[in-house]
């Protein structure tokens, strides 16, 4: 790179995340052109939304055409990008937001009954009598994840917290002897408060990761409220009505400080959910296509080695609720293990990740 004196902190935060995707040591005299350094910095902060149409949530809209793994893409003209120690393809981290607690009931049963929702009604009725949540069916969540669990409840979108509340504590306990990782999930006006993030996570304790309820973030404040909270990692970058690579990388990446012009800790890529392929307001596809969308959305992190995040909700485990997502979520799993993935929780993942970098 000509001009080295000339190197700003924004091409060598740049330089530094395709080095990490290549599994390379920081060096900085390896050569990149300039225009492919702003286009990296521009992706992982995402400068190709701060002019993008907002939905209800203050959440930008998915661009027309997204940038899928350029990132990758970029890296590989760099150089040849470093295996997983233990052979492994790629990494995928396994992660449930737990939004509901203490669902169901007989009352809430005949309720839906009365309604005409027979088989939510009848699922509610057989899990009372078996003293189960309907809404964390920690039996049928698959392999170890991490879930991220709410510690405050401000505002409506955050859910019922005169049922979430007293069932929180022994949910917890109940993910952790279960062999899962637990973390935050900020409350749906998190972002709107500086310190917020950080209060919410003494609140729950001991956690290392992040994710925004309904995936509204604010990324230029990312960094700065995760080293401010002692958290490791977030994991909200991804478009709620859209599976794919929002900062155009399947790798994780370290989050950009503006204030500080440095970076601050990892974000692990948000690449596919549940609701993104269910709900009526995003894809709306049944079991069979969103397989399908599923795989299309992987394939990429396959092909480049990637390490990505993939989010289930845990009713869509409920074997009579879901819609043929419990099943789904299985057969993703088998297509991850047959294609060379490592499942594992958030943690684990990055883990990995790091083990890389030397």
């Amino acid at each position: 790179m000509p001009g080295r004196a000339l190197v700003t902190p924004e091409r060598r935060y740049a330089l530094d995340a395709l080095l990490d995707a290549l599994g390379r040591p920081f060096d900085e005299s390896v050569r990149v052109d300039e225009a492919l350094l702003d286009e990296t910095f521009g992706l992982l902060t995402l400068a190709h939304e701060r002019d993008a149409e907002l939905d209800q949530h203050g959440r930008p809209l998915p661009p027309a055409d997204p940038p899928g793994p350029r990132v990758a893409e970029i890296a590989a003209s760099v150089g040849e990008r470093r295996g997983y120690p233990g052979g492994e393809r790629f990494l995928v981290a396994l992660t449930h937001d737990i939004d509901l607690l203490g669902a169901g009931g007989l009352t809430t049963a005949a309720r839906r009954v009365a309604r005409g929702r027979v088989r939510e009604g009848t699922a509610f009725v057989i899990d009372a009598l078996a003293r189960r949540d309907p809404a964390f069916r920690l039996d049928r969540m698959g392999p170890p994840s991490t879930c991220f669990f709410l510690a405050r409840q401000d505002d409506p979108h955050d859910g019922y917290p005169e049922r979430y509340r007293p069932a929180l504590a022994q949910a917890i306990e109940r993910a952790r002897s279960d062999g899962r990782e637990i973390g935050l999930h900020a409350s749906y006006r998190a972002r709107d408060e500086e310190g917020r993030i950080a209060e919410e996570a003494r609140l729950l304790g001991d956690v290392q990761g992040l994710r925004h309820h309904y995936l509204r973030s604010a990324p230029d404040r990312l960094a700065a409220e995760l080293r401010a909270a002692g958290l490791r990692y977030d994991s909200s970058i991804g478009w709620p009505g859209l599976p794919g690579f929002r900062a155009g990388t399947p790798y994780p990446y370290k989050l950009w400080d503006p204030e500080r012009r440095e970076p601050g800790a990892w974000e692990l890529p948000l690449i596919l959910m549940d609701a993104t392929l269910a709900e009526e307001r995003y894809l709306n596809l049944d079991a069979k296509s969103a397989y399908d969308a599923a795989v299309a959305a992987l394939e990429p992190v396959v092909e480049h080695g990637g390490a990505v995040a993939i989010l289930w909700h845990p009713p869509s485990h409920h074997p009579w609720l879901a819609r043929g997502y419990d099943r789904l979520y299985e057969r993703l799993l088998e297509w991850i293990e047959a294609h060379g993935g490592l499942l594992g929780t958030a943690s684990e993942t990055l883990g990995r990740w790091e083990s890389r970098l030397g």
